[in-house]
């Protein structure tokens, strides 16, 4: 008996393995190409669910597929209304998986394993690393099945196995609650569902209580979707929401359902699935395509309906296109010069966002709670741009013109320490003791900065050798004001508490590192302007 737990157990363990791999590796699949190309064939709804069915099927989860497509709303790639069928259809493509597992190809796993495992020793094979993995999770899934049935068989032949049987007896509702548990605990309702066919076939849950298992699989994805929604408003959630919906409302009509179908003995779904023939795994995998397909069906019947509802319930954020660039875009590396000046455009518009979060490091404890957000809108432009200008590396550019695609990344990178220097700065007033010598201290360390920041973002635009000259002279020997500074504040007040002189080094120090990220900035406008 122990090898059989031992058995079982190493192929679940292999089984969710196999789960994590080709998760985690397609999502680096998924790159900006890729959302390009999404939203080219998103334009008619038709297209739109077949992407969504593709995508659904190589990716196999829709929680995946729904967060990539949250982020490319963010981003400003597509629309909700692109996006909503792109679910639907992925809801259906992503049951593929569950309707290989249970065909019988075990011999053909053995050889996917052996060729992907050999492939990763292979340094010419680098580049396909992630595509590589990808197959190596898929053949995993299915080896940790065949261990995990290998080792269930005899199990559910001890007598301490059939006790547990009669203890949950003929229960429909336990096997429902415990598939949404394990949903969100393995983060995939497709392993749920894989596993809840899986003990069906070896005996440990019967045909309908394997069925309620499936529709519990479900309403835990939903479930799941919703808990890692929690901070997504606007567009990005309205997407999320609505596969949260395609779950509870294909679920709140087949659960329903199912109970006509067991105490009134109305022929309904497992008269249906039991009709089309074959194995009992094979009929339960129909069941999960049919919830499926019937959720598709009812959900891109009511779109009409929903998209109004939900843009409603989870209306656009004032700053909700902060985070999407407004100059840069695809065609431009046509133009790689061009291209540069949408790119150096998308960077003032950065510079423009740290003074409103020193405005919240000015107000302190009673700032309104937007700093996070201001700090995830920088972050999503910055990673656009960034992108956008590792593009160009490709680009016909002549010295010069790589010599300036390497200062603009350079500042790029100088921006990101800026902003992350800025932020925590923030945060460190915001925690501070309220005191009027630490409000000075603030305040006068967020007027320094906001001026050299204005200066720089005059530097940035359509100023010239004036502006430049000013920006860098204003950041030479900052540190040693910002010395004189913290000794001044710290000899001011022998009452300050050890957690208050805390509090002013850190602002100092923060200050001070911005001051010389600026300075490096100088230096950047300072070259730029010597080789224009």
């Amino acid at each position: 008996m122990l090898h059989a737990i031992a058995t079982a157990l190493g192929g679940l363990g292999i089984f969710f393995a196999g789960m994590y791999l080709l998760k985690e590796n397609l999502k680096k699949l998924t790159g900006r190409r890729f959302k390009q190309l999404v939203a080219r064939w998103t334009r008619q709804p038709a297209a739109a669910v077949v992407v969504g069915l593709a995508a659904g099927g190589i990716m196999q989860s829709t929680t995946a597929v729904t967060f990539i497509l949250a982020s490319m709303i963010a981003a400003g790639l597509i629309a909700v209304g692109g996006a909503l069928p792109i679910i639907a259809g992925a809801n259906v493509g992503a049951t593929f998986l569950v309707m290989l597992a249970t065909l019988d190809v075990q011999v053909f796993v053995l050889f996917v394993l052996g060729i992907t495992g050999l492939s990763f020793t292979v340094e010419r094979l680098a580049h396909l690393r992630s595509l590589a993995a990808a197959v190596f999770g898929v053949a995993l899934v299915f080896f940790g099945l065949k261990m995990l049935q290998s080792g269930m068989a005899p199990l559910t032949r001890e007598p301490w196995f059939l006790q547990v049987l009669t203890l949950a007896g003929a229960s429909y509702l336990l096997p429902l609650l415990l598939a949404v548990a394990l949903v969100q605990l393995s983060q995939s309702s497709a392993s749920v569902v894989i596993l809840a066919i899986t003990v069906s076939a070896a005996g440990g849950l019967t045909f309908e209580q394997a069925m309620m298992a499936i529709y519990g699989a479900n309403i835990g994805s939903g479930c799941q979707s919703l808990l890692l929604s929690s901070n997504l408003t606007g567009r990005p959630k309205q997407v999320v929401m609505f596969q949260v919906l395609f779950n509870l409302v294909t679920a709140t009509l087949m659960v329903p359902l199912f109970f006509v179908e067991q105490y009134l003995h109305l022929p309904l779904m497992e008269a249906l699935v039991q009709r089309i023939g074959g194995e009992p795994s094979f009929q339960l995998a129909m069941v999960q395509v049919t919830f499926n397909i019937t959720g598709a069906a009812l959900m891109l019947t009511l779109l009409p309906r929903i998209g109004p509802l939900l843009a409603r319930r989870f209306p656009e954020r004032h700053d909700e296109d902060d985070g999407r660039p407004m100059f840069i875009h695809d065609q431009a590396a046509a133009e790689p010069q061009s291209a540069l000046d949408l790119a150096r455009m998308e960077q003032r518009r950065l510079v423009s966002y740290l003074p409103r979060a020193l405005m919240v490091a000015r107000l302190g404890r009673s700032a309104p709670d937007d700093l996070d957000r201001l700090n995830a809108n920088f972050v999503a432009l910055s990673g656009a741009v960034h992108e956008f200008l590792r593009g160009l590396r490709d680009a016909p550019l002549d010295v010069g013109g790589y010599d300036r695609l390497n200062r603009t990344l350079n500042q790029q990178r100088l921006l990101d320490g800026l902003n992350e220097t800025v932020v925590e700065l923030a945060r460190a007033a915001r925690r501070g003791e309220d005191k009027a010598l630490l409000g000075r201290l603030v305040g006068n360390v967020v007027e320094g900065l906001d001026a050299v920041l204005l200066t720089m973002a005059d530097a940035m635009g359509d100023g010239g050798a004036e502006d430049i000259d000013l920006f860098h002279s204003m950041t030479r020997r900052r540190g040693e004001v910002m010395q004189r500074l913290r000794e001044a504040y710290l000899a001011a007040d022998a009452e300050l508490t050890a957690p208050q002189k805390g509090t002013i080094l850190i602002i100092t120090n923060l200050a001070e590192r911005s001051l010389w990220l600026l300075g490096q900035m100088a230096e950047e406008e300072v070259a730029a302007a010597a080789a224009a």
